[in-house]
């Protein structure tokens, strides 16, 4: 799984998404994290935990059992060439147009702030409000057979129009797949196991222009990291970690997959299981889960019974505020599309589409 990485095109960042986001109550600025992002680069294991648990990070050596002597090396680096590196990456988020998303600011993605090890920050292109809505992850092989490649089409079409975001790895396969479903009808978050401004595979670099037009690209990793085979099992963990359940839809034995799988049971998250005959080597690693106590998906209608807003079983009610009467209202006897809806009714996307599954 050698991969090479490709750029993308520049684009700036909007004036009302700056690329470093304040937190609101915890005494590390932004603009500290944003210089040790740039000292640790990859190196980030235990970094999370310790921000999670309010450990400023001049103290970060008081806990070097937890942590890899690469990072304590790191850390060691004198206080103006962190400044310098700091400022280095702030320029590079201004030219691909990313966000700086530390795990202290409120509007870190609580799914994934409360998992083992989670992400210390997370570099962010496009609608970060998406990391924000009921997210479930779809993934599987990316040798799929073309029978998986249209379950995962449909399958995520069904929940995005149910209101759910769509999470996957924008892999090719199964994810692309995945992605593309979810396009159709509502939003998609792309994690990326290569840095922010880096598209891989090549192929897929127009599916993450879609993807930021509907939805955001997401990764740990800063502007500039290539794609290295060890980066993607630990960009699987945020893949589950954001959503409520993982869906495996197509996997082989062994497969990238049973990573998401292996990170999403550790993270007390639900995993769903399509089956596959004994026969189709493809599907052996759907199978291995299903043995160990995943949970099968036999058809498609199973899904309302085990996502709730298909069902109209979400938490929030159909007109707390007036929005279902509002909605209706513009909806009336005439035939109005989904683009002419968002902007007359004034909703984000994940909101008007949870809206309009309840009802």
């Amino acid at each position: 799984m050698n991969r090479a990485a490709d750029h993308t095109s520049p684009e700036r960042p909007s004036a009302d998404k700056p690329p470093a986001d304040k937190p609101s109550a915890d005494n590390t600025s932004a603009e500290q994290l944003l210089c040790l992002a740039a000292v640790l680069g990859y190196r980030t294991r235990g970094i999370g935990e310790l921000l999670r648990e309010g450990v400023e990070p001049h103290r970060f050596s008081d806990s070097h059992a937890r942590l890899s002597p690469a990072v304590l090396a790191a850390l060691d680096k004198p206080p103006r060439e962190r400044a310098r590196l700091g400022e280095r990456l702030y320029a590079a988020l201004q030219v691909c147009g990313a966000s700086f998303l530390p795990i202290t600011s409120p509007r870190f993605p609580e799914s994934l702030r409360c998992t083992p090890d989670p992400p210390p920050w997370l570099f962010v292109r496009g609608d970060s409000d998406c990391l924000s809505a009921a997210q479930i992850a779809v993934v599987g092989s990316r040798r799929a057979s073309h029978a998986g490649l249209q379950l995962a089409e449909t399958l995520s079409a069904r929940l995005a129009a149910g209101g759910y975001g769509i999470c996957s790895g924008l892999a090719l396969g199964i994810d692309g797949a995945a992605h593309r479903g979810a396009l159709l009808e509502g939003a998609t978050v792309a994690v990326l196991g290569t840095g922010i401004n880096e598209i891989y595979p090549a192929r897929h670099r127009e599916l993450a222009a879609r993807i930021l037009e509907r939805g955001c690209l997401v990764s740990e990793l800063p502007p500039g990291t290539a794609a290295h085979r060890g980066q993607f099992p630990r960009r699987n963990r945020i893949i589950s970690g954001l959503a409520e359940a993982t869906v495996i839809v197509e996997a082989a034995l062994p497969s990238g997959s049973l990573h998401t799988a292996a990170a999403a049971l550790e993270q007390g998250r639900d995993v769903f299981v399509l089956p596959w005959s004994v026969l189709h080597s493809g599907g052996a690693g759907c199978l291995y889960l299903l043995r160990d106590g995943a949970t099968p998906l036999t058809n498609l209608d199973e899904l309302d019974e085990h996502f709730p807003r298909l069902a109209g079983g979400g938490s929030e009610g159909l007109a707390d505020d007036g929005q279902a009467e509002q909605l209706l209202t513009l909806i009336g006897d005439g035939n109005l599309g989904l683009s002419a809806l968002l902007d007359a009714s004034g909703l984000p996307m994940p909101g008007l589409l949870a809206l309009l599954g309840r009802l």
